[in-house]
């Protein structure tokens, strides 16, 4: 039997192992198999670029997350917690040696657990999701790959409307933040969408908010474009900071409507922190920041 075989016959065997145990609610037991297929996957990704490599580093991928949705299942914390801890890290590992399908795949496969922790009302291990995801978009702009850091962005979107619709405050108050987080880390001219994208994102949340009457939720995100806002004058990001103005005033009309008046004060105090001496023009912006919502659209469709 090859070397390669053998590497084989051990991933299908992980795999059976981590299945059974989560199965049988072996916490421990599934934090090892997790551990041990982050190294079969990290193996992989420093392998060379064919297309066996590539399939198989996939099959891993969705082999974690499968345990990972059993995990949750039976309700096991700790493993739940490794199986975001164990993609995160291969999502990483992926994009740092410039493999964006499997960081993509990994990535994929992180948001769409952190979904279901919070369906769970597994609030620590969504919360611990949500920082990861700001972990690997802010790693993704730094290695300039710009559909990884939206992509970041979108599933802690998704994972706020969730965590919204599970009352689960805390985790939303997180996923609002970190998106902040990844916007605020992702200026200058070749990553300056995903700075805009998240300032659109905020937007929808907080417009979501509004209109269930939710003021801890409209201040919340509130404060979050603030930060954003003052972190982008720092950086010079004039596009991305005028879409961060527009939100900002788009809530405060918003909570005026439903008549959320710490919201409005909130929103007054920001806009007036945020100086936009210097934007570019007004048809300009709208233009550009539809393509950047289809981008959004389109790397959702990707994912």
């Amino acid at each position: 039997m090859s070397s390669m075989d053998e590497r084989e016959l051990a991933e299908i065997r992980m795999i059976e192992d981590g299945l059974r145990k989560a199965y049988d609610g072996d916490a421990k037991g599934v934090v090892d198999v997790f551990s041990g297929l982050r190294d079969f996957a990290v193996q992989l990704i420093h392998l060379d670029l064919t297309a066996e490599n590539e399939i198989d580093a996939k099959a891993l991928i969705i082999a974690m997350g499968d345990i990972g949705r059993m995990a949750a299942e039976k309700r096991m914390e700790i493993a739940s917690i490794a199986s975001v801890r164990s993609l995160g890290e291969v999502a990483v590992e992926a994009a740092n040696c410039k493999r964006e399908s499997l960081a993509l795949k990994a990535l994929s496969g992180l948001g769409e657990l952190a979904l279901e922790f919070a369906g769970k009302g597994m609030d620590a291990v969504a919360r611990n999701a949500a920082e990861t995801l700001e972990n690997l978009g802010k790693n993704s702009s730094e290695v300039k790959m710009e559909v990884l850091a939206s992509l970041s962005e979108t599933y802690l979107m998704q994972l706020a409307r969730k965590a919204m619709d599970e009352n689960l405050p805390e985790t939303w108050a997180a996923a609002v933040n970190h998106l902040a987080g990844i916007g605020a880390s992702s200026t200058g001219k070749e990553m300056e969408n995903s700075s805009v994208g998240a300032a659109i994102l905020l937007e929808e949340l907080g417009t979501a908010a509004a209109r269930k009457g939710n003021e801890p939720q409209v201040k919340v995100v509130i404060e979050a474009l603030e930060k954003l806002g003052r972190e982008l004058s720092r950086k010079d990001s004039k596009n991305a900071l005028i879409q961060t103005v527009w939100a900002l005033e788009t809530l405060r009309v918003l909570a005026m409507e439903y008549g959320i008046e710490t919201a409005v004060n909130a929103a007054k105090l920001a806009l007036e922190a945020l100086n936009t001496t210097g934007i570019p023009d007004e048809e300009q912006n709208l233009e550009r920041f539809q393509e950047i919502k289809e981008f959004h659209r389109r790397i959702l469709r990707k994912s």
